[in-house]
């Protein structure tokens, strides 16, 4: 099972609010503002929604099911607005209760950058001291839960998965992708599988420049689309920072991510919503083709 790996679970949301900040998690706080008739929780009653927990309650039941869901799939695309939604217990949600409740949607924290670093060793565990003092999302994905308990006492966050290239489809879109892990087959793994995602903002390999080259040869055989291969970074760092050891390497990654934002930071509004389209686009794009794939996969067609 797939867990993220969590500092001790808040008790009630203004600790998780507090706690998802610490880690730079997107969550939203969604609060009844407005209720009519009979309903399970007051005016004020809060809940806090992070893409993956949720903290406290608004009572349970349907309403509560349809409040995380709608919370989770505006964080999922990006929203970053407050909305209020109006929910019918009866009406719409079949609860018995019969009333109907307003609830205020505050989204936090939306636009942070996501760093994901694939692979929780030496170099990653550096990497994490430098980029956790940054205003950055940062998550670690490795399959050795031990190496994962050590790492999340960074304060960042962690997700086991046996076969780490699997979790690449539930990145959210912009992210830096970082493989770092302790075997060639699951870097390359995880670099096809984040290669044919053209919503990612970067996917870069550690390793030498021989890798590099046999890495970029497989990947054009393997690609839907070959020239997908020329957006992998191998080998990862700058190369004018010199030295082997973890921290070394850690400051020579960290200062090309940095770069990295560097580059995409929009200059101008028209900008900015330039690369929100094109964002939508890529998003969309890469949606339509996973659909297909999958139904290439399980021998579905369709007239």
């Amino acid at each position: 099972m797939n867990n993220w790996n969590q500092q001790l679970k808040p008790n009630n949301w203004l600790d998780a609010c507090v706690q998802l900040n610490q880690q730079q998690q997107a969550y939203c706080l969604a609060t009844i503002v407005a209720e009519v008739g009979s309903v399970p929780r007051a005016n004020g009653a809060k809940m806090v929604i992070s893409e993956t927990e949720q903290f406290d309650t608004l009572g349970g039941g349907r309403l509560e099911f349809e409040v995380i869901k709608h919370a989770r799939q505006q964080l999922h695309s990006g929203q970053s607005q407050s909305q209020i939604e109006r929910f019918s217990l009866a009406a719409d949600l079949a609860q018995c209760c019969g009333g109907a409740v307003q609830v205020l949607f505050e989204y936090f924290l939306v636009e942070q950058v996501s760093v994901v670093i694939y692979g929780a060793g030496h170099v990653s565990h550096s990497l994490c001291q430098i980029l956790a003092q940054l205003p950055i999302q940062v998550t670690v994905i490795d399959n050795r839960q031990e190496w994962l308990d050590s790492i999340a006492k960074l304060g960042v966050n962690t997700l086991y998965q046996q076969q780490p290239e699997l979790s690449v489809s539930q990145l959210k879109t912009n992210s830096h992708v970082l493989i770092l892990t302790q075997d060639h087959g699951i870097d390359f793994a995880v670099s096809l599988a984040a290669l044919q995602r053209p919503d990612l903002a970067m996917v870069g390999v550690i390793g030498s420049t021989t890798k590099a080259q046999r890495f970029k040869y497989r990947l054009k055989e393997q690609l839907s689309d070959p020239s997908l291969s020329d957006k992998l970074i191998c080998p990862l760092g700058l190369p004018q920072i010199k030295g082997k050891l973890p921290m070394q390497v850690a400051v020579s990654i960290s200062a090309q991510v940095l770069e990295k934002l560097q580059q995409l930071k929009p200059h101008s509004a028209e900008q900015n919503e330039q690369q929100k389209q094109q964002k939508q686009q890529k998003q969309q794009q890469w949606q339509a083709s996973n659909q297909l794939r999958k139904q290439l996969e399980t021998g579905e067609s369709h007239d």
